[in-house]
């Protein structure tokens, strides 16, 4: 694959080193995954328990409003932590993310009104339009429309990091979904959000019943670690998948490389012991020191693959764009003035978190 196929490098030199950015997007992406695995997986898991309720005052019903609840304020921070990691990753892949979306065009410009439909179903959801029944069909529309973003979102990012079937997908739209690793990369963050929301009804609903005794919470905390156990167990299986799915020239690098490796395995043994804490967890309320283990070292496992995806990332593309190799002219003052604005972003959506858990948790 040739460099000339790529777009023209911009001539303005970037204000700070890459590996700066590089961090910057670690830690913003990480915050924005977290509320963006929260918003997917519990619009799927509210929908599943909504519609297989039969009764208004059945523990699934419950569990379905608790989803609900969450919805709104999980999508809104899923956009607003997501344009931080999307401008840097603007501006340090702009040679090969713009013409990714570009390629599909349509495609990507229908995310917007998929995930204003989508949203839009969850007031729907709230207001009970169509009635009491219809409130699982309106959590069923969001949680399709938020798979639906998943998927155009896991098909431009794999087309960012295949320049050279640009050619191919821009004159058959449908040779976009033909390449192996799309469907195990999709259904990898589809079990991953499943997890996270799990986890995080769990640890919800054991603490509203620490707070304010109610024998549903402890039924929905159950379920909620049930969920957690078997899509973390399903995406273990998975990511083996995945792996072998990646192409030759990616795969032998990331087991070989020191750096890849060691991160690989890392970020492996902390989901293989997630995995382990979550089977211990018979009781999520008497359990709860072991609960909060549990949603930690999911955290830690997070954390750990994000810088792994990087390295996928620049594995595909070290033929074509090598970060070290941007120009670079350092500006101190706009640096630290971007740097204290970063901090007090993070200060606020952390505050934001803060008080949208305390009027979710009576008592706090």
């Amino acid at each position: 694959m040739s460099p000339m196929m790529l777009p023209a490098l911009d001539p303005t030199p970037l204000p700070a080193p890459a590996w700066l950015f590089q961090l910057l997007l670690t830690a913003t992406f990480f915050v924005h995954v977290l509320f963006m695995n929260v918003a997917v997986g519990g619009s799927i898991i509210g929908a599943v328990h909504a519609l297989l309720a039969r009764e208004a005052d059945a523990p699934g019903r419950a569990l379905g409003r608790m989803a609900l609840s969450l919805l709104s304020p999980a999508i809104s921070f899923t956009i607003t932590t997501g344009v931080a990691p999307l401008l840097f990753v603007q501006l340090l892949f702009a040679q090969t993310f713009y013409p990714a979306t570009i390629v599909v065009g349509w495609v990507w410009l229908g995310l917007l009104g998929i995930l204003i439909g989508g949203y839009y179903a969850v007031y729907l959801a709230k207001f009970e339009v169509g009635g009491a029944r219809a409130v699982p069909g309106w959590m069923a529309a969001t949680a399709l429309s938020l798979a639906a973003i998943a998927l155009i979102q896991a098909l431009v990012n794999l087309l960012q990091l295949t320049p050279g079937r640009w050619h191919e997908v821009g004159l058959r739209l449908a040779a976009a979904v033909r390449d192996p690793t799309l469907l195990p990369r999709f259904l990898h963050f589809l079990l991953g959000a499943l997890a996270v929301a799990g986890m995080f009804l769990a640890v919800l609903a054991a603490a509203r019943h620490r707070r304010s005794p109610d024998p549903v919470y402890p039924w929905i905390a159950a379920r909620g670690i049930r969920w957690a156990l078997i899509a973390t167990a399903l995406q273990a299986a998975g990511g083996f998948w995945f792996l072998g799915a990646l192409p030759t020239a990616v795969l032998r690098p990331l087991m070989r490389g020191p750096a890849e490796a060691s991160t690989l395995a890392l970020g492996t043994g902390l989901g293989l012991a997630t995995l382990v804490l979550l089977f211990r967890v018979h009781d999520p309320v008497r359990q709860w020191p072991l609960v909060h283990g549990a949603a930690a070292c999911m955290a830690a496992t997070i954390l750990a693959m994000i810088p792994l995806r990087d390295m996928v990332r620049s594995l595909y593309l070290a033929p074509v764009l090598r970060l070290h190799e941007l120009p670079v002219k350092t500006q101190g003052g706009i640096l630290a003035l971007f740097l204290l604005l970063f901090a007090a972003g993070l200060l606020t959506v952390g505050w934001m978190m803060l008080r949208v858990y305390r009027e979710r948790v009576p008592g706090r």
